[in-house]
């Protein structure tokens, strides 16, 4: 198996942990976790910590400033409701000196403006194409807050550092009311997208 899109590697995890097992069935349990932990920092932060690609649509704003519903690290094309491209050169993103983007804003001098498609519909015409997320490579503390989820439920497979009432299945399962550490909680809630 193969991590996709994980806030910390195999071979990072099994040194935090001094693994030096090569057990194939092991290696696969620990990018399982890696990548199921990644993945409830996205639902919990409302963000991701890699670079997606996509497209992504929106209305027709009022005024100059087109407000987008995720973190923007760059725009690849823009395009006005008529189908037009918008160039680079005739808009800003904001903020201007820190990333992720929450707003992409036409400058008054470029004299365009948001319009409307050919019949006239403002709704989801404006395409916006480009890298999407928080950031394009995982902040030191995200990976930490991940080792700590994978690290916490990896030793709860052996029953070690169970906090609360543990309870063991008849298949030998040990399922505990507290997987997430304290300390990967606080980092991810620093983290959390207003919306």
């Amino acid at each position: 198996m193969t991590i996709t899109n994980g806030y910390t590697t195999l071979a990072d995890f099994k040194n935090l942990k001094s693994i030096v097992s090569m057990d194939s069935v092991d290696d696969g349990v620990i990018e399982n976790l890696i990548e199921q932990a990644s993945r409830i920092i996205d639902t919990e932060t409302g963000r991701t910590f890699y670079a997606r690609t996509e497209t992504r649509y929106y209305n027709v704003p009022y005024g100059r400033q087109l407000i987008v519903d995720d973190d923007l690290l760059a725009v690849t094309k823009l395009t006005n409701g008529d189908g037009t491209e918008i160039l680079a050169t005739d808009y800003y993103l904001m903020p201007r000196n820190v990333s992720p983007k929450y707003a992409i804003v036409l400058k008054e001098m470029s004299g365009v403006y948001w319009t409307a498609d050919s019949s006239g519909n403002t709704e989801y015409v404006i395409p916006v194409e480009g890298s999407w997320g928080y950031s394009a490579t995982t902040p030191a503390d995200i990976r930490r807050a991940c080792e700590g989820i994978v690290l916490s439920t990896y030793q709860n497979r052996y029953g070690q550092t169970v906090t609360g009432v543990a309870t063991v299945t008849g298949a030998g399962v040990v399922i505990t009311p507290k997987d997430i550490p304290a300390e990967s909680w606080q980092i991810i809630r620093a983290y959390r997208r207003i919306v």
